[in-house]
């Protein structure tokens, strides 16, 4: 007995010794308005999430430096800088000054870098892991930024953003990059170093109809980027369980969680075998008020459900983290806490 305690005893320590290790590779998925009763929705439909393989979880709260609720830029600027700003900048502190992100820490430290979205990539969450403006209203501004910019792989939409007849920003991206156009293309894009996906004029449609799905973009661009000696850092977003949330579209909206779970059980495989990448899974703000009133567990069905209103709420979202560096995430925190510990295992990886 006392000999299989011993045992037992030491296999927890190696489990809480690897679990707060620096990781060298961090991969940050964002469920774009995913509050907990959209993931209780998430796992009636589907019976058990990809994000239930997490060992620690937690509670983010999510207000902006301006607001009790969050919009989706301020919520992307507090996670990819640790800095609360107004709603509505991206990349900008609350007296205008640029704030150091996340990405741009990491490419200081030799990391490749990369974002995979199911909307235009001048949308808020990702336009807020890589450029500094004062509207997340500026498309054509954010696409030059984006395009001026050293991120390696880039997978969403909003190809009229980067090729207007006014102020092209194409053919800048295609001088440093592989740029695939159409579904075709992405699949024969291959592993270059860097890679680019504009899939779509502006954003794709829900889930059920997308050409290339989150799980395929984040499978790309984890292979792609992985390729790195000095390790990398991801951003995924289910951006579409948000826009569902605001359109008070329950069946969407269980369908978007679905879809961006199955690109977390591709991150979590991949951090599974790797062993030093941290996962972490959460979300910007809540969308809606969203409330399961009816269903069944045993038919994998939701049949009634409330929404509040059709906008953000303030409600504490939910977190699940896995790997090196996880322990650190447990409890009830602030978005902020998200972004400064990402840097602060940026700054401290070998």
């Amino acid at each position: 007995m006392k000999k299989l305690l011993t045992i037992c005893l030491l296999a927890f320590a190696i489990t809480v010794c690897a679990e707060d290790r620096v990781p060298k590779n961090i991969i940050l998925f964002i469920g774009d308005g995913m509050g907990l009763s959209q993931v209780t929705a998430g796992k009636v439909a589907k019976g058990k999430l990809e994000m239930e393989r997490c060992p620690v979880t937690g509670l983010v709260t999510t207000w902006s430096d301006d607001s009790l609720v969050t919009d989706s830029a301020a919520a992307a600027t507090a996670l990819s800088t640790g800095v609360k700003t107004r709603n509505g900048s991206l990349g900008l502190a609350p007296d205008g000054k640029p704030l150091k992100n996340v990405i741009e820490y990491a490419e200081e430290k030799g990391k490749s870098t990369g974002v995979a979205v199911v909307c235009s990539l001048t949308h808020a969450t990702p336009a807020g892991f890589i450029v500094h403006v004062l509207s997340r209203k500026l498309d054509s501004e954010i696409a030059g930024q984006i395009a001026a910019s050293d991120v390696d792989v880039l997978f969403g939409g909003g190809l009229n953003y980067f090729n207007m007849t006014n102020n092209p920003r194409l053919p800048e991206l295609q001088k440093k990059m592989t740029v695939a156009l159409t579904a075709g293309e992405f699949r024969q894009l291959g592993t270059p170093e860097k890679a680019a996906a504009l899939l779509y004029p502006v954003h794709p449609p829900y889930a059920a109809e997308r050409a290339v799905s989150l799980r395929e973009l984040t499978e790309k661009a984890i292979q792609i980027l992985s390729q790195d000696k000095d390790g990398f850092f991801l951003m995924v977003e289910g951006s579409q369980i948000d826009w569902a949330g605001h359109k008070n579209d329950a069946t969407n909206l269980i369908a978007e969680v679905v879809d961006f779970d199955h690109a977390v059980g591709s991150g979590l495989d991949f951090a599974e075998k790797n062993g030093e990448t941290l996962v972490i899974i959460t979300a910007d703000h809540e969308t809606g008020g969203f409330a399961l009133l009816g269903g069944s567990v045993e038919h994998k069905t939701v049949d009634k459900t409330g929404f509040v209103h059709g906008n953000h709420t303030a409600s504490m979202v939910p977190l699940f983290a896995y790997g090196p560096g996880s322990t650190v995430f447990s409890g009830i925190r602030d978005n902020t806490d998200i972004g400064k510990t990402m840097i602060r295992f940026i700054q401290t990886s070998e």
